[in-house]
């Protein structure tokens, strides 16, 4: 029923493991600073109450390992989870976490004058159908009117990790449930218009996707172990979580079949949405910058510039014909999303689930990787801000609008095979 799982090693997660995954790396005081990656420079009670919480998500996700990071000012809470080679230095895929980046390399080039926001990309993709009157800047506010591709390869991403999927396979997959109501209006989050965008500005500027980033994000930024694979590969450079998912039947987790190791991930799964290889610590950096207006020049402040996800009822020629609450409805802004006081993004490939999050007016970050991907992106981003919350309630973060106990309730309903 579930081909090329024969292969792959079948793991069964249970809490046990993610209690003895926790006493393999996670030490504290001085012993974390013997290890390459790891720091500790937080009270007792702070590293406890993250330790807590990284083995209650491990234990509900079916994960085995996981990498932690925390920074408030001059504290740091960086940490490796479960196996030897695991520590907070360990690279990671950054799925959706890491789709910023692509904004930021927009952002770069339209401070070089290469690319301009509002041009529509039909003119530089002329051979691509259905993204007309689309503009740059509508595909990092997420305003193109395209869908996401992903809706109907549920099954085949968590069964079938390793297969090669062309960009414009993903493309026209989203295109064909396209255009979304009120394109150029309405907000709607799709991976289609990263995909595109990657695409797009490949094409502009007539150089590679990894080349670009290197030189105008990932140096810029001091992101120095992260980087851009070619599409084609399925394994990660250097040491890396050993990814997990259960398999998948009509988007469900099949938990009697446990969870399988997925050592080799195609990065075509995501592409320009998320196929950037990182570590925690990178994606502090990044966050940083981005948020702080490293990128774009002039143009950089866009990025903090947000807007209600909700939709608003239109009338005939589009006007909203209701009210929306910024100060209660989820935010949007330049490829990130506003949660209370923190920026960032959450997100899934096969194996791993990220979630990065950034106050740039407090300074606090918090960036967390676990390696089962089957609970989902909303998982991995309720386990941030339990952990922002747990930072705040130590004095180490910004006050925030929700409580820890909250998302521990969260983790429990988007818990898998429990």
């Amino acid at each position: 029923m579930f081909p090329r799982l024969a292969h792959r090693t079948r793991i069964v997660a249970t809490a046990l493991l993610a209690t003895a995954a926790l006493g393999l790396t996670a030490c504290t005081g001085g012993d974390l600073l013997s290890s390459q990656g790891d720091v500790n420079t937080v009270d007792k009670s702070l590293g406890s109450g993250i330790d807590d919480a990284v083995a209650n998500a491990m234990k509900l996700s079916g994960s085995t390992e996981a990498v932690v990071g925390v920074w408030s000012g001059e504290q740091a809470y960086v940490r490796g989870y479960g196996g030897k080679q695991v520590d907070g230095g360990t690279r990671i895929r950054g799925s959706q976490a890491t789709q910023p980046v692509m904004c930021a390399l927009l952002l770069e080039l339209v401070d070089a004058r290469q690319v301009d926001l509002d041009r529509q990309i039909s003119k530089d993709l002329t051979r691509q159908s259905g993204i007309e009157g689309i503009t740059y800047r509508q595909l990092c506010d997420m305003r193109s009117g395209l869908a996401d591709f992903k809706q109907e390869y549920t099954d085949l991403f968590a069964n079938n990790p390793t297969r090669f999927w062309p960009e414009q396979e993903l493309v026209a997959q989203g295109l064909a449930d396209s255009p979304l109501e009120w394109p150029g209006l309405n907000m709607n989050q799709s991976d289609t218009n990263a995909v595109l965008l990657a695409r797009v500005l490949r094409v502009k500027t007539g150089r590679e996707v990894p080349d670009l980033l290197k030189q105008y994000v990932f140096d810029k930024a001091g992101m120095s172990s992260s980087y851009y694979p070619a599409l084609s590969s399925t394994t990660v450079s250097g040491s890396t979580l050993t990814g997990l998912s259960y398999p998948s039947q009509g988007g469900a987790a099949v938990c009697e079949a446990g969870p399988v190791e997925v050592p080799e991930v195609s990065a075509s799964m995501l592409a320009g949405a998320g196929a950037t290889v990182t570590t925690v610590t990178d994606l502090k950096r990044f966050y940083e910058s981005y948020l702080g207006g490293t990128f774009g020049g002039d143009a950089a402040s866009i990025v903090t510039d947000s807007f209600p996800t909700k939709n608003p009822a239109r009338d005939e020629a589009g006007k909203p014909t209701e009210e929306v609450d910024p100060a209660t409805d989820p935010q949007w802004s330049f490829g990130v999303e506003k949660v209370g006081p923190l920026y960032g993004r959450s997100g899934a490939i096969t194996g791993t689930l990220t979630a990065a999050y950034h106050d740039p007016q407090s300074g606090y970050s918090v960036v967390v990787a676990l390696n089962n991907s089957s609970a989902g992106a909303g998982f991995v981003k309720a386990l941030a801000l339990q952990l922002a919350s747990v930072s705040a309630d130590a004095g180490a973060g910004p006050q925030l609008p929700w409580s820890a106990d909250e998302q521990v309730a969260a983790l429990g309903k988007l818990a898998v095979c429990q």
